[in-house]
């Protein structure tokens, strides 16, 4: 389940792809499909996430011409020369930092010229629904430290030296599974509503039912549960 359309914007085929904050890979696999050409950096601080992604890897590695690897690291300091790198992708990270300015300014070194970076955070009210709704999602360990301004991301983003190229929201139909979690939080994982929810979503992700995929994407502009953002290196 991807937030970014990875063929929205022109890219370096044969070039160095970096996932900041990569997970299990999600990003990585993705872009290992629309450009096999391109080499591929899963980064991440979770020791389990990156095992997972590893074991991913094993799946799509057979359509990958240049591979793909997986480090640990801190989005604070990127182990990679300055102009190194021709797109970074930076999926729901930056809500769970706490100097996100300073990571934005490290990806920013590490990218080279007119190099791509996608980032991608929590849309702002349905964010504020789900934190209205429980206290425990908002201050669980690991959590969202904040709900951005998309408008005032964007500046931000823009002062530390990149050009906005676009902007589009994804998953609306998760938002009203995220609240229902929050509204039913401590009894979530035997909740009838929020399980069956969840396997509808699961139906989604698996089997694309044409009237749910439609649904999805009329419903992104409005109420869409990722944010997200295209830029360029200035």
């Amino acid at each position: 389940m991807l937030t970014f359309n990875l063929k929205k914007h022109e890219l370096n085929q044969k070039g160095v792809m970096l996932d900041v904050g990569c997970g299990e890979g999600r990003h990585i696999f993705g872009i290992m499909q629309d450009y096999p050409l391109m080499k591929c950096i899963g980064l991440d601080m979770d020791k389990e996430s990156l095992e997972k992604a590893e074991e991913g890897y094993e799946y799509f590695k057979s359509i990958s011409k240049a591979g793909a690897q997986f480090l640990k690291g801190s989005a604070y300091s990127l182990p990679f020369p300055d102009e190194s790198i021709d797109l970074i992708v930076c999926s729901e990270v930056l809500e769970h930092l706490h100097e996100y300015n300073d990571a934005v300014k490290e990806i920013h070194r590490v990218l080279k010229p007119g190099g791509k970076f996608y980032a991608s955070v929590p849309a702002s009210w349905p964010e504020k629904i789900c934190w209205k709704l429980s206290k425990e999602y908002q201050n669980q360990p690991g959590g969202h430290l904040r709900i951005f301004s998309q408008s005032g991301l964007i500046s931000e983003i823009k002062e530390s030296g990149f050009k906005f190229l676009s902007s589009e929201k994804f998953h609306s139909i998760h938002s009203p599974y995220w609240w229902l979690r929050c509204f039913f939080w401590n009894t979530q994982d035997k909740n009838f509503l929020v399980n069956l929810y969840k396997r509808m979503l699961e139906r989604h992700i698996l089997k694309k039912p044409f009237f749910i995929n439609l649904l999805d994407k009329a419903l992104n502009p409005i109420m869409g549960k990722s944010f997200s953002m295209y830029f360029e290196k200035i």
